[in-house]
């Protein structure tokens, strides 16, 4: 099995994208890459839009060789209809969906879902809701969790943890569940039993206001624990990495890891390659060189254009 981090927040965006391959089959996770519209009040910054741009490329040109796409929930740093990576990628592919009727919020259930299922028309091979199924390629099996939360906050709404596993083990794809504050979220953990883990971590750089000092509390805690159950590294990205102060945030689970065995890293080192913090750095960028940028509204057309 091998697995690739495509784009993440320590290698310069919004994104959890992932490759994940077997013998059987190539499997990619969440093919979307986004930006922070606003932080510390300032727009993104060039040089995130020349990472957004690089990394946009990079996962449309690793879909053309995929049999497999997932999309684990609604939210644009996950699904794409078109916006920044071209739709065509899930031309002829079998593709799973977090089911876009139940257990789900508003604002994907009557607006992004939607669009996104639209914009797929008779493209893929097939659709299939993911919530809750078991599916086999040959020894390959990909196991999707029941829908659960979104962190601790329904409100922004559910998403589904994809496990993939075959003869060389078990890798675990939580998708955004912050963490891992609910019982639901560690149940899916402790059910598939992985090696390999890729978790978003806590949303400490909303500490006070999405997020409580008792609910960092609770999931720093749980991580503690997921690490010590067998896992041989975990990958914790995405969400911590919007926080200048992630490596406090993930030292105590860190400790905990490196007592059991278990490696806790970012995805940029997982590719030993050293952390693009660019979100979290933007006020400094901004200092240093004050390039504000907008990301190009005809990118998914330029990426095609490139294509033929």
């Amino acid at each position: 099995m091998e697995i690739i981090p495509l784009a993440f927040e320590s290698l310069g965006v919004r994104s959890q994208a992932t490759l994940v391959e077997t013998k059987d089959i190539r499997i990619l996770i969440d093919p979307a890459v986004s930006l922070a519209p606003r932080r510390y009040g300032l727009p993104p910054h060039q040089l995130e839009v020349d990472r957004l741009t690089e990394l946009a490329t990079k996962i449309y040109n690793t879909a053309k060789d995929v049999d497999v796409i997932v999309v684990t929930h609604y939210h644009y740093d996950h699904h794409d209809p078109g916006y920044v990576i071209p739709i065509d990628i899930y031309e002829k592919k079998v593709v799973f969906i977090k089911d876009p009727q139940n257990n789900i919020n508003p604002s994907q259930k009557f607006r992004r879902a939607p669009r996104f299922l639209k914009s797929l028309k008779d493209k893929p091979k097939s659709i299939q809701n993911a919530d809750g199924k078991e599916v086999k390629f040959g020894s390959t099996s990909i196991i999707f969790s029941t829908a659960v939360p979104h962190g601790a906050d329904e409100r922004l709404g559910y998403v589904v943890q994809v496990a993939i596993n075959d003869k060389d083990g078990t890798v675990l794809f939580t998708s955004d569940i912050e963490g891992a504050p609910k019982e639901a979220h560690v149940n899916f953990i402790n059910k598939v039993k992985p090696n390999y883990l890729i978790i978003d971590g806590p949303l400490s750089y909303l500490l006070g206001r999405a997020l409580s000092k008792e609910e960092l509390e609770v999931e720093i805690k749980n991580l503690e624990s997921i690490v010590k159950n067998g896992l041989q590294y975990a990958i914790i990205d995405h969400h911590v990495l919007r926080d200048l102060n992630y490596a406090n945030v993930l030292k105590p689970v860190k400790e905990v890891a490196s007592s059991v065995g278990c490696k806790v890293i970012t995805a940029s080192e997982y590719l030993s390659i050293e952390p693009m913090i660019l979100e979290a750095r933007r006020r400094e960028l901004f200092q240093k060189d004050n390039r504000p940028a907008k990301i190009p509204r005809n990118l998914a057309k330029l990426l095609t254009a490139g294509d033929s």
